[in-house]
């Protein structure tokens, strides 16, 4: 069986980290999102991945396809040329193939067994079926409403919470018959959520659920970016982490640790990163590579991309810094999302939940723009 991962979304849920890194490409436990679904798709014996693209990203394509895709499989990328949907992007890629194919969405994490989901599929003879996962708040998803046996009869996108008619949300992993991918229109803008489901719901149609009872993750914004990697850090999917992850789940590799620095509960620490003396790490923290934590700094539930740095005495909770932003000395950060070479000046105690976008620069309590930046004081 062959796979379609749709990645052609802008990330525009998920800025400003995603301003200038695909969303694809954003870290998981220092490893990119999208190389998660490889290795799962790789592990259920697929062996063939088609990347279904709105343009052409050459970052992702060196990342995951010719020589640098995963053992085993073969990556290649389509593209759309302009914005088709889910239904169109569907039918742009899937023209021509003649066998059962999975499409997923490419910015999900989950340890779904995709073995047990197809074999479901054909049991029943299914036209379609739709991996299943349980949220409290089912509004920002795609409602799905069950018979016995598991056939789909009503399919609802996004519904105001209080009329969710079920907690069954659309986990984003779809397995088609090559006969109901070609009911797909590539010629319009179409989305399968608010068109296909629904009509072979109403009609009767062969569609059925797929009951997903483990993790599953959809990595939209920056809340749930943060939230997938604490809860993958503290052993939530262990199917996901290598073999010999650690029970206590600390990952320090070659990272350098003052003799008086303290870590409390689970951490992945990159290569060449510097925790300073009288530091602490706490709640669960991940530092990608080249981080410097300064002395007697605190980071706590918060994620670092390479290149981060903390100064002296700082104090960093619940947060994201991506690649090369800057908090200065003594400065307190609650909730934030930094971007790229995003810098919190020393001292400043922005309001909690502030989002800097790339190179920006928050001083005497305010954001200045990259041109009007005066520098970012001690780091």
């Amino acid at each position: 069986m062959r796979a379609l991962v749709l990645i052609g979304g802008k990330g525009t849920r998920l800025r400003p980290l995603s301003w200038r890194a695909p969303k694809q490409l954003v870290p998981i436990l220092n490893r990119p999102l999208l190389a998660y679904l490889l290795d799962a798709l790789r592990s259920h014996g697929f062996e063939r991945v088609t990347l279904g693209m709105t343009e052409r990203d050459e970052a992702i394509e060196a990342a995951f396809t010719g020589d640098a895709a995963p053992p085993g499989l073969e990556v290649e990328c389509i593209l759309e040329g302009e914005p088709l949907g889910s239904g169109g992007a569907i039918a742009n890629a899937s023209s021509g193939w003649d066998e059962p194919f999975l499409v997923c969405n490419g910015d999900i994490v989950s340890d779904i067994d995709l073995g047990a989901f197809a074999a479901t599929h054909r049991d029943r003879g299914a036209e379609l079926s739709i991996a299943l996962s349980e949220a409290e708040d089912p509004s920002r998803f795609g409602v799905v409403v069950l018979s016995e046996g598991n056939r789909v009869t009503r399919f609802v996108e996004k519904p105001p919470r209080e009329e969710a008619p079920s907690n069954l949300i659309n986990a984003g992993l779809w397995l088609f018959e090559a006969a109901v991918g070609r009911m797909l229109d590539a010629d319009r803008f179409n989305r399968v959520e608010d068109e296909l489901f629904p009509n072979l719901a109403a009609n009767g149609r062969g569609i059925f659920g797929h009951r997903h009872g483990g993790y599953w993750a959809d990595v939209g914004n920056p809340a749930a970016y943060l939230q997938t990697n604490l809860d993958l850090l503290s052993g939530a999917a262990p199917s996901l982490l290598p073999a010999d992850w650690p029970e206590d789940g600390r990952v320090l590799g070659a990272a350098e640790l003052a003799g008086d620095a303290r870590i409390d509960g689970p951490a992945l620490l990159g290569d060449g990163t510097r925790v300073g003396p009288g530091a602490r790490l706490d709640g669960g923290v991940v530092a990608g590579a080249g981080c410097a934590i300064g002395r007697g700094a605190t980071v706590a539930g918060s994620v670092l991309w390479d290149g981060v740095e903390i100064g002296e005495g700082a104090r960093v909770r619940d947060s994201v810094l991506a690649e090369g932003a800057r908090v200065g000395a003594g400065a307190v950060l609650e909730g934030a999302v930094l971007a790229h070479g995003a810098a919190v000046e020393a001292g400043e105690r922005p309001p909690a939940g502030t989002l800097l976008d790339p190179e920006q620069v928050y001083h005497d309590g305010k954001v200045l723009e990259p041109t009007s930046a005066l520098g970012t004081g001690e780091a």
